[in-house]
């Protein structure tokens, strides 16, 4: 029982996170259209074989332009085909739910492998490897400079492979920070005093508390994933503490240290130049991120633009939208009413209304009424609304309807991940944390104090 607790529960505890993390990964996606992500194919594939592979792979809720109906009026129709092309007709494009994402994952790495199909989902077509490798070199780099190697490596790693599954801007500046933590502590391992330096110093808890915030600004899930990467982390150590300690008793001589954490500190002059590493990593994470760079893609196309919403201006574009919708939706009702004698369609305008003449006959003769059958307000476009919810026919209109607010549409190019001001902020603030910290140990050396 002893050895379980020692070997066995916190190997097994890490074998755990590392498969929670490695069944929770990501792949980053363009997420241009709430509720919904793209799969895009080149435009002279054959839609049947698309279809198929879908199919076969239980994602049948796809919106395709071939399922739209041709039932409305005008140009509608054609402008709606506008939304599964890019602006230069190279990729056709299939809108996927989002709780059907994994299985048209699936679908497109069959069309990949089986049939040589340049296909991909939302933008993987222009995804950055950046991230993970700008992680891979910190820890190679920090790994090569530390003291304690066997120490960096146990709590360095699941944050590596944190960072392989979750290849994101916010969490591979995270893992950076992290990095830096674990290295500023890997040489206070087992000296006396270690714990409470490591609980009170102010570099390795500021530098702990930005990777966690860092964590936040990628997700609630990947800060979960990122808090579990610290518990495999905190898991790996202790079953390296146990095994050198098991092997110790074995040996017939053993080296102890004659300075205390305390004495020996955390921050270096040597570590100065590391600060500022991890500092130009983060902010050159910054600088891809904003200028929404291809490099290094995973795939030789470039600047792809995909049909994008944006803010509201009140315009009507070559885009159809929800409004389009709901004026043909209604010229189609009210054309069985309609004089021929009169113009057709076009845009209805608010409380118009469609109106029914009933004859009876009576004593005085024979008598109308007219009867409001529908009013073009509020209550018409709700139902409207309702009945694509409602409906389980693929419409292309379920995608507007899921945006819950107006807006107008127009061309983006995709980006594996959204550089939100949130995001941007944090890792700018990322970026100078660990340079103003190296900044204020400069000013206590000057001042012939030493930290701790």
């Amino acid at each position: 029982m002893e050895r379980f607790k020692k070997f066995a529960a916190p190997a097994l505890a890490a074998l755990i996170i590392f498969l929670a993390m490695f069944l929770l990964k990501s792949v980053p996606a363009s997420k241009l259209w709430k509720g919904y992500t793209t799969l895009s194919v080149p435009a002279n594939i054959d839609s049947s074989l698309v279809e198929k592979i879908l199919s076969e792979e239980n994602c049948a809720g796809f919106i395709s332009l071939q399922g739209q109906p041709k039932d409305f009026s005008g140009d509608y129709e054609q402008r709606k085909s506008l939304y599964f092309f890019d602006k230069e007709k190279e990729f056709k494009l299939y809108y996927i739910p989002d709780n059907l994402t994994k299985e048209a994952g699936r679908a497109a790495q069959r069309l990949q492998s089986d049939y040589k199909i340049n296909a991909f989902m939302g933008s993987q077509a222009v995804f950055s490897r950046l991230p993970f490798l700008v992680c891979l070199i910190a820890f190679a780099l920090f790994f090569f400079y530390s003291e304690n190697r066997l120490v960096f490596l146990a709590a360095a790693f699941p944050g590596l492979f944190y960072a392989f599954c979750n290849p994101y801007y916010g969490s591979a500046a995270s893992v950076c920070l992290e990095f830096y933590a674990f290295f500023l502590g890997q040489r206070l391992w087992r000296r006396k005093g270690a714990l409470q330096v490591l609980t009170s110093n102010f570099y390795i808890l500021l530098f702990c508390a930005a990777a966690f915030l860092l964590s936040m600004s990628a997700g609630f899930k990947r800060s979960v994933l990122f808090m579990l990467n610290l518990i495999c982390a905190f898991s790996l150590l202790l079953l390296f503490f146990n095994l050198q300690i098991h092997f110790e008793k074995k040996a017939r001589f053993l080296p102890l240290y004659i300075r205390n954490a305390k004495r020996l500190g955390s921050m270096t002059r040597a570590n100065l130049k590391k600060a500022f590493f991890v500092s130009a990593e983060i902010f050159l994470l910054f600088i891809f991120l904003c200028a929404g760079t291809n490099f290094l893609s995973s795939s030789g196309k470039k600047d792809l633009l995909f049909p994008a919403p944006k803010d509201y201006n009140g315009q009507a574009g070559d885009f159809p939208t929800l409004d389009d919708y709901f004026a043909n939706k209604w010229n189609l009702l009210a054309a069985p009413y309609r004089s021929l004698n009169k113009k057709s369609g076009g845009i209805p305008n608010e409380g118009d209304t469609i109106e029914m003449t009933h004859y009876k006959k009576t004593g005085k003769g024979i008598e109308s009424r007219r009867e409001i059958i529908y009013t073009y307000d509020k209550a018409f476009k709700k139902e409207a609304a309702d009945a694509l919810e409602k409906s389980d026919f693929p419409y292309l209109e379920k995608v507007w309807k899921a945006q819950e607010k107006n807006f107008s549409v127009g061309y983006s190019a995709g980006a594996s991940e959204s550089a939100g001001a949130g995001l941007v902020a944090a890792l700018l603030l990322g970026a100078l944390l660990p340079f103003f910290a190296a900044l204020r140990y400069i000013l206590i050396l000057r001042r012939g104090k030493y930290e701790a």
